[in-house]
This record gives C-alpha cells, sequence and structure tokens, in this order.
C-alpha cells in the first residue's frame, strides 16, 4: 500500500528549511533540526529526501522555476529588452516584499562556501540567462561584451544583494518604490 504524503508536512519541512538555511547557514542546519523545527519525525523527512541537499536544492529548483517562468512570460509579453529587465525585477521584489524568506535563502546559499548549487538547476539558469542576453544583444540595449555569467551577477546576484542590504543594513522590512527605480538605474549603468 503506497504512503499518503501530507503536504502540510512538506511544506513545513521546506519552510523550515528555508528559515534554519538563513539562521544558520547551510552547514548548521542539519535535517534532524529541520525535522525537529517542522514538528515531523526524522524518517519522515528521509522518506521525502535523501538528505539535507537534496531538500536545499529542491527548494532551490521551485524558487527558480517560479521566478524563471515568470519571467519567460514578461519577455513574451515585452518586445522591449528594458521593459522585460523592468518586469522581472519587480516581481523578484515582489516576492521579496511577501515572502522574504525565499530571497533570504537565496542570499545565504549564494553567499555559502558549504553549498553547492546542483548543476542542473546552475544549467538551467544559465540556459534562460543566455536567452535574455539574446534580446537584449540583438535590441542592441545590451554590450555584446557581456557574458552569460555576467549577467546572472549583474541581474540576479546583485538584486538579492541589494534586497537583502535593505533588509540587514537598512533595517527595512520591506523594498519601496524608491528602491526599486534606485536598483533599476544601477543595472542599467551595468548593462550598457
Amino acid at each position: 500500500m503506497a504512503r499518503i504524503t501530507d503536504q502540510n508536512k512538506v511544506d513545513r519541512l521546506k519552510q523550515s528549511t528555508m528559515k534554519l538555511v538563513v539562521a544558520h547557514g547551510f552547514g548548521g542546519a542539519s535535517a534532524a533540526l529541520i525535522a525537529k523545527d517542522a514538528r515531523v519525525a526524522s524518517g519522515y523527512f528521509y522518506r521525502h529526501y535523501k538528505g539535507k541537499y537534496e531538500m536545499v536544492n529542491a527548494i532551490l529548483q521551485e524558487v527558480y522555476q517560479e521566478v524563471f517562468n515568470k519571467f519567460g512570460e514578461f519577455i513574451k509579453e515585452d518586445s522591449s529588452f528594458p521593459g522585460s529587465i523592468e518586469k522581472m525585477i519587480r516581481y523578484f521584489v515582489g516576492i521579496a516584499n511577501s515572502e522574504p524568506i525565499k530571497v533570504k535563502f537565496l542570499y545565504v546559499l549564494t553567499n555559502d562556501y558549504n553549498f553547492v548549487i546542483d548543476d542542473e538547476i546552475r544549467s538551467k539558469n544559465l540556459r534562460f540567462i543566455e536567452t535574455i542576453r539574446n534580446i537584449g544583444v540583438a535590441s542592441g540595449c545590451l554590450d555584446e561584451e557581456l557574458g552569460v555569467d555576467d549577467l546572472y551577477l549583474i541581474l540576479f546576484i546583485m538584486t538579492i544583494q541589494f534586497i537583502n542590504q535593505k533588509y540587514k543594513y537598512a533595517d527595512q522590512e520591506q523594498i519601496t518604490e524608491a528602491d526599486i527605480n534606485h536598483l533599476l538605474s544601477i543595472l542599467q549603468k551595468f548593462l550598457k
């Protein structure tokens, strides 16, 4: 007989994983600690994931998939490169304002030497960035010397860093319209 998955427990595991990775880094968030925080048995954790690395990558894949699916829609909707970029940044900030734990989770993982992103996730991300790059170069809005890694750094890593600087040092709980406009201005300068 197949075991029934309690989606609430799985969701609690995901939330606890993000919370504990943000609080303690990848290395400090053990599977046992995650299970305890989620109020599930360790066996339940291991029934769904081989270990912490698999769990973290599954969450990371979900977050990136959510973001890149929406970004793909923006690219199809808006033929202008600057318009697509602005929509992408505004959407990402919307996630940060509604679910800050997701952006903090990305921030910690991008800065934690104990964690290495899964090759499949990295490849998908870079293929998507390459699509954005090709649109920008073809439209003349993007310096063609900027490579895929450069564009990933400028658009995503810089945006994550900017948001987290506001959370951490400006003691803000929400990213404001003025913040968004400032970020877009900075990004435009890097992209030309």
